[in-house]
């Protein structure tokens, strides 16, 4: 049987922010003698945009603090830095869908390690992220597989419906994303919205406003 989705991406699409950055601001001022890891983010991401480094490397920089911090930081983070930064416009089409029967997915490629707390929004029904390899019950900085943007999106969001026996129903269904790298996934379904975009790229636009 076919399902009504409804697929946001969530780092400048639910959130008005980047939660990579916020994450390593937040790392520094939980272990201040860490902030010298700022200059490893800057040569790891000109590395990475010269094509000198794959964007899983370079991205394992960002979240150097992984390794000090328990679930109880990982969650403190959510609530107090992602959770407040969701916009308001984002919230409602998410609570509609969701009253309107779709199955809401959020697909991001910012890590599980706190993006995993997006689910336990009553409306939200599943949230796929890059995945953090772990050691001794602690996350690291390490990822574990691919960085889930681009066509990975699509395969993990493939696999997902594989593994819950779901189809998407194309002609119902809709997704969000504010950037361009989502267009695979924005492929998968019929209604398909760029948020504060300028461009449309056969995407209708939509503005979220904080």
């Amino acid at each position: 049987m076919k399902t009504k989705f409804a697929i946001f991406d969530i780092d400048k699409t639910i959130i008005h922010t980047d939660s990579m950055f916020q994450f390593l601001k937040f790392g520094i001022r939980k272990k201040p003698a860490s902030s010298p890891v700022i200059l490893n983010v800057v040569l790891r991401s000109l590395l990475y945009k010269l094509g000198l480094m794959q964007a899983e490397k370079a991205k394992s920089a960002y979240f150097h603090a992984m390794r000090h911090l328990e679930d109880a930081d990982l969650k403190h983070f959510y609530e107090t830095e992602l959770k407040p930064a969701i916009y308001p416009d984002a919230l409602k089409k998410m609570q509609d869908k969701k009253s309107e029967g779709y199955h809401v997915l959020l697909v991001t490629a910012s890590p599980d390690a706190y993006m995993r707390y997006f689910a336990e929004l009553p409306y939200v029904d599943k949230v796929i992220a890059t995945k953090l390899s772990v050691k001794n019950g602690r996350f690291t900085s390490m990822i574990e597989g691919n960085n889930c943007k681009g066509e990975e999106k699509v395969h993990r969001i493939q696999q997902y419906l594989t593994e819950q026996q779901l189809t998407i129903d194309y002609d119902s269904s809709c997704a969000y994303s504010d950037s361009l790298s989502d267009l695979p996934m924005l492929g998968l379904v019929k209604h398909k919205f760029l948020i504060n975009h300028k461009s449309a790229h056969g995407c209708e636009g939509l503005r979220w406003n904080r």
